[in-house]
């Protein structure tokens, strides 16, 4: 039996197939109790729940595992759609997505545990507050700019400019701006600062300890960078192959083949992008380290022939191998950091 979901933020859409055919449609308020108590009505049945991946999380999937339901979390753009479709409603929607269901034809998303969803919000959030504080020295350097004060470049850091900055006598308006941005450039670096700290005591503690200094071992990827990847990645095992992994992080170029023709193009730059920016930072890293011979000879090699942005993108896939088997050598010899599955 299939059950398709359709959630928006006011209510509920289901579409119920079984022996070929639609055998109930309905709607409710949105509420995990309304699905439980509609689930309810078939524990006697082998039921298959699917709904898409939305801002709500994946609470409703925990719950029905927790009741021993299979479920799915499906993403959207992994549903088909006929070209030129003019008409788009949640019944409609909840139709295709039950009878793709019932025929086999979804492919679910991973789903991590509650921990590890919870614990990779740390990360997440640390990120953007490096993102927050950036853009404030941004907007200060902007600013003075406007005045035409221009002081030290970029690249000599944030505590010369800082040092040139306290020194710069200015009008009252524009003082009292630059105190603002300031401000909040100190505020999200103390957040920053404060995540940071977490991250690094989860790092040392169980069940991630062993994995993150397996990984912190690989040149290029630090502490901070292992538990960030650990915890957005979650079930390694469940790339079965070595290009899984890089496919999955949108660093595999695409491809169009016909015939004697074979082109390559641009990365599809599909997943997660902060991962994928995470990863060419740490491939940044370990070229400059240059500790790992294959990793630095392979950028020193492409770089004058194709040049340095597109052979960065090509370390960054070998590093992902590198890291995908030193995790897998990990798991080998003990538990796996989450081996959740949908």
């Amino acid at each position: 039996m299939a059950m398709a979901i359709d959630i928006s933020r006011s209510k509920a859409v289901y579409c119920l197939r079984w022996d070929g055919a639609e055998q109930r449609r309905l709607s409710t308020p949105l509420g995990v109790s309304h699905v439980q108590s509609l689930v309810a009505q078939y524990r006697d049945c082998q039921l298959h729940v699917a709904y898409e991946a939305c801002g709500f999380g994946y609470e409703l999937a925990w719950q029905l595992q927790e009741q021993g339901v299979q479920v799915s979390v499906i993403a959207p753009s992994r549903i088909e759609r006929a070209p030129g479709l003019q008409v788009k409603t949640d019944r409609v929607d909840v139709g295709k997505m039950a009878r793709k269901l019932e025929q086999g034809a979804l492919k679910a998303i991973y789903v991590p545990s509650r921990p590890i969803h919870e614990q990779r919000q740390l990360g997440r959030t640390y990120a953007q507050c490096v993102k927050e504080r950036k853009r404030a020295q941004i907007r200060i350097r902007s600013l003075m700019q406007e005045q035409g004060r221009l002081g030290p470049l970029p690249v000599e850091g944030w505590k010369a400019y800082r040092t040139w900055l306290q020194a710069q006598a200015l009008p009252e308006p524009v003082r009292l701006c630059m105190q603002a941005h300031e401000q909040l450039r100190t505020l999200a670096d103390q957040q920053a600062q404060r995540l940071r700290l977490q991250l690094d005591q989860l790092a040392h503690s169980e069940p991630y300890r062993a994995l993150v200094t397996a990984l912190s071992a690989q040149s290029g990827v630090g502490q901070l960078s292992a538990i960030r990847l650990i915890l957005e990645l979650g079930d390694m095992g469940r790339f079965a192959t070595t290009a899984a992994l890089p496919h999955y992080l949108g660093l595999t170029p695409s491809q169009y083949s016909s015939g004697e023709v074979d082109h390559r193009g641009h990365i599809l730059k599909c997943g997660p992008g902060a991962l994928r920016a995470l990863l060419l930072q740490c491939a940044w890293s370990a070229v400059r380290l240059g500790r790992d011979a294959e990793i630095k000879a392979r950028f020193d090699r492409l770089a004058p022939r194709i040049g340095r942005k597109r052979a960065i993108v090509a370390v960054a896939r070998r590093l992902a191998i590198k890291v995908r088997a030193r995790w897998l050598t990990v798991e080998s010899t003990s538990a796996p950091a989450d081996g959740s599955t949908v």
